[in-house]
C-alpha cells in the first residue's frame, strides 16, 4: 500500500511535468510567449514538488534510522498527515519501533535474569576478553581468589601468582587442581576454561568451583568404616571379658551367695587368679588399641607454609639413613621436578614420608638386592608428585582395598593406623595418597599435593 500510493504520487507529478514540457515546445513553436513563461513558472513548481516529494520520504527514513540507531524509541510518527503515502509511511515505521521496543525490554529483562543468576551461582565465572580485561565476574569468583575487585587479570598476579600462571596455562577442555592458600586458609580449587566468540571478539570463560565439599564427603566415607571397625574391635574385647567374669563368679559362689572361706578350694582360687591376669591382659590390649585411637584422632592442625622440596627430603632422608645402612638397602633419589616446593606442614609431611620408608623397609625383609627410590615428578597439571617405589614382597590383592583401614595390619606387631593416618594428612593438605603394587615385585606409593 505504501509503495504504490508513493509511486502513483511520483507517476502524477511526472505527468504533470511532461505536460509542461510539451506545452513549453508548442508555445515556442507558435511564440506564445505569455503563456510560454506561465508554462515555465508551472514546469519550475512541478519539479520543486517532484524533489521535495522524493526527499520528503528521505527525510522520514533518516529521522527514523537516526532514531533507531541511537535505541531512542520514544520517537513517535505523525499519523494523521493528509499525504496519504507518508501517513501509511508512518503506521509503519511505528509499527517497526514498537516491535524494536519491545524486543529491547526484552533483552534488557534478559541480562537482568542472566545477571542475577550469575551472581547468584556457587561457582565462581569470570569471562576475560583477548587483552585480559575482565568483561564479567561474579561474587564467588571474587571470594575464591580472594580478591574484592578486579579488572584485569594481572590483578590476580599480585595477590597469587601460582593461580595467575594457572589461568595462564589452562586450555580448553582442560581441568586443573590448584591449591591456594588464602591467609591460613588452604583451598582447593578446580579451573576449566572455554572459549567464547561474541561481536567479533573472543572471551574466556574460567569455571572455579572449591572442591572442598566433595573431600569432605569421601572423610565421612572414611570415618563411617572407622566407626565400625572400632565397634568389632571393642565388641570382641568386651564380650569375651563379660563371659569370662561370669566364669570367676562361680568358682567364689554357690546359689547366688558368696562361699565361705572355708569351702573356697586351691583350685577356685587357682582359676580366679588365671581368670584375672587374662582380663588384666585383654584389659591392656584394649588401652593399647585405645591409645592408637587417639593418636589417630589427634592431628594438630596444619601450620601451611611454603617448604623446599630439596632440603625437607635431605632431613628426612639423613634421619632414616641408619635403618638404610643397616639393611643394606640401595636407596636412590631421582629429582624431576620443576616445581622447587609445595604448600604444607614440614613437621606433618615428614611423619608421612617416614611412616611410608619404614613400610618399605619391612617389605624389603628377606631379600638380596634391597632397593628405594624416591623420585619427585610434577603431574601435567603442574602439581608435586613423590613417589617412593621398593622391590619388596609387595601387597596382596585382597588387602588392597583394606589398607587405608584404621587398625588393619598384615604386620605381627603394627597398629595398623600408619597409612591411615598418612591418608589423613594428606587430605588436611589437599592432596591424595596412591598405593600401587605387583607382590613380590614392585610397590609404589604416590603423595600428591
Amino acid at each position: 500500500m505504501i509503495y504504490k500510493a508513493f509511486y502513483r504520487g511520483i507517476i502524477i507529478r511526472l505527468s504533470v511535468f511532461a505536460i509542461l514540457a510539451v506545452s513549453l515546445g508548442y508555445f515556442t513553436s507558435q511564440q506564445y510567449w505569455i503563456l510560454f513563461g506561465i508554462a515555465c513558472l508551472l514546469a519550475l513548481l512541478s519539479g520543486g514538488n517532484l524533489i521535495y516529494y522524493i526527499n520528503a520520504i528521505n527525510r522520514e527514513l533518516t529521522l527514523f534510522f537516526d532514531a533507531m540507531h541511537n535505541e531512542d524509541t520514544s520517537v513517535i510518527m505523525n499519523e494523521g498527515m493528509n499525504n496519504r503515502s507518508l501517513r501509511e509511511l508512518h503506521r509503519s515505521m511505528n509499527k517497526v519501533k514498537d516491535h524494536i521496543s519491545d524486543i529491547k525490554i526484552q533483552n534488557e529483562k534478559n541480562e537482568k535474569f542472566f545477571k542475577e543468576l550469575l551472581q547468584n551461582s556457587a561457582s565462581g565465572l569470570m569471562a576475560v576478553d583477548s587483552s585480559g580485561y575482565v568483561e564479567l565476574v561474579n561474587d564467588s569468583a571474587l571470594r575464591l581468589i580472594g580478591l574484592q575487585y578486579i579488572s584485569h587479570i594481572r590483578l590476580l598476579e599480585q595477590k597469587n601468582k601460582a593461580l595467575y600462571n594457572a589461568f595462564l596455562e589452562l586450555k580448553p577442555g582442560q581441568n586443573k587442581t590448584i591449591k591456594s592458600l588464602d591467609r591460613a586458609e588452604l583451598k582447593l580449587l578446580s579451573l576449566k576454561v572455554s572459549v567464547l566468540r561474541f561481536d567479533n571478539k573472543k572471551y574466556r570463560l574460567f569455571s572455579i568451583n572449591d572442591i572442598k565439599s566433595q573431600m569432605e564427603e569421601s572423610e565421612i566415607d572414611t570415618w563411617q568404616k572407622l566407626i565400625r571397625v572400632l565397634t568389632h574391635e571393642i565388641m570382641n574385647s568386651v564380650a569375651p571379658l563379660t563371659s569370662l567374669s561370669n566364669s570367676l563368679k562361680r568358682f567364689l559362689t554357690e546359689n547366688g551367695d558368696p562361699k565361705p572361706a572355708g569351702e573356697v578350694s586351691q583350685r577356685d582360687v587357682s582359676g580366679t587368679l588365671q581368670g584375672l591376669d587374662t582380663i588384666e591382659e585383654r584389659g591392656k590390649g584394649l588401652m593399647h588399641f585405645v591409645d592408637d585411637y587417639r593418636t589417630l584422632t589427634k592431628v594438630p592442625k596444619p601450620v601451611f607454609k611454603p617448604v623446599e622440596v630439596n632440603e625437607w627430603l635431605n632431613k628426612n632422608c639423613l634421619l632414616i639413613q641408619p635403618q638404610i645402612n643397616e639393611e643394606g638397602i640401595d636407596l636412590e633419589i631421582v629429582r624431576k621436578n620443576k616445581n622447587p616446593e609445595f604448600i604444607g606442614d614440614e613437621k606433618l609431611m615428614s611423619q608421612v614420608l617416614i611412616n611410608i620408608l619404614n613400610n618399605a623397609i619391612d617389605a624389603l625383609k628377606g631379600r638380596d638386592d634391597k632397593k628405594i627410590i624416591i623420585k619427585i615428578t610434577d603431574n601435567p597439571s603442574g602439581n608435586l608428585i613423590i613417589s617412593i617405589i621398593d622391590n619388596g614382597k609387595g601387597i596382596k590383592r585382597e588387602d588392597m582395598e583394606k589398607i587405608f583401614l584404621p587398625f588393619y595390619t598384615t604386620k605381627e606387631e603394627g597398629s595398623g593406623i600408619g597409612l591411615s593416618l598418612s591418608r589423613q594428612i594428606m587430605r588436611m593438605h589437599k592432596g591424595s595418597i596412591d598405593i600401587r603394587s605387583v607382590p613380590k615385585r614392585k610397590t609404589v606409593v604416590k603423595l600428591v599435593f
